[in-house]
C-alpha cells in the first residue's frame, strides 16, 4: 500500500483549493453581469408595484420603468420621479431598515407634494414565514395607501407602524396596525418609515 508523505498531502491540498477558488472566481465573475441585470428587474418590478401598475413581467419591467421613471437623488439618497399608474406623478424613496433576522428594505411612492403615500414595498432577507414575511404581503402594503405624512398640525410624523389598539396620539391617518405576532419586524418597518427623507 503507497503512502503519501505529509509534505505531499499538503502540497495536494493546496494546489485543489487554488484551483477550486480560482473555478469559484471566474463562474462568479461570469455570472455578474446576470446577477446584476436581475437585481434591476426585481428592483424595477418593486418600484412599478408600489406604483400601481401591479406585477409586471421580467421582460417588460426594464423598458416600461424606464419609460415612466426619471432618477431624482434627494439629499444625497436614491430616489426618482414616476408617473403613477392612476396617471398622476409620483416620487418614490428607498428605505431600509433591520427586522428580526436580517435586513428589511423597500420603496416609498409619495404624492407628487410629498404628503401622502401612494403605495409601498416591502422586502426581506429572511423574517419568520407566516409572521414577519408578511411585510411582503398585499394587504399590509395596501393599508399604507393614502396615508399621510403630516398631521392635522401640520406636524411631520411621517406614518408610524403601532399594534392595534394603541393609538400612542397618532391618528389613524397617520398608521398602520402592525403585523400580530412579529412586534419586532413591524418596529424595523416603523423606525425605516421614520427615517424618510421629505424635504423637497
Amino acid at each position: 500500500m503507497k503512502t503519501f508523505s505529509n509534505r505531499y498531502i499538503f502540497i495536494y491540498i493546496t494546489v485543489m483549493v487554488t484551483i477550486i477558488a480560482l473555478l469559484l472566481t471566474l463562474v462568479s465573475l461570469g455570472l455578474k453581469p446576470m446577477r446584476e441585470n436581475n437585481q434591476q428587474i426585481e428592483k424595477a418590478q418593486q418600484i412599478l408595484k408600489a406604483a400601481g401598475y401591479g406585477k409586471i413581467d421580467k421582460k417588460e419591467a426594464i423598458a416600461l420603468f424606464n419609460e415612466v421613471s426619471e432618477r431624482d437623488d434627494l439629499n444625497g439618497e436614491e430616489a426618482y420621479n414616476i408617473q403613477c399608474a392612476d396617471g398622476t406623478q409620483g416620487h418614490v424613496l428607498y428605505v431600509k431598515g433591520k427586522g428580526l433576522w436580517g435586513p428589511i428594505w423597500g420603496y416609498v411612492v409619495l404624492s407628487d407634494d410629498f404628503t401622502t403615500v401612494k403605495g409601498v414595498v416591502f422586502a426581506h432577507k429572511s423574517e419568520t414565514p407566516g409572521l414577519g414575511d408578511r411585510i411582503t404581503e398585499d394587504a399590509f402594503q395596501q393599508a399604507f395607501i393614502g396615508k399621510k405624512l403630516y398631521d392635522k398640525n401640520g406636524n411631520y410624523v411621517s406614518v408610524r407602524v403601532l399594534p392595534a389598539g394603541r393609538e400612542g396620539g397618532i391618528s389613524d391617518d397617520n398608521r398602520v396596525d402592525a403585523i400580530s405576532g412579529a412586534t419586532l419586524t413591524s418596529k424595523g418597518v416603523d423606525e425605516m418609515l421614520q427615517q424618510l427623507t421629505v424635504d423637497n
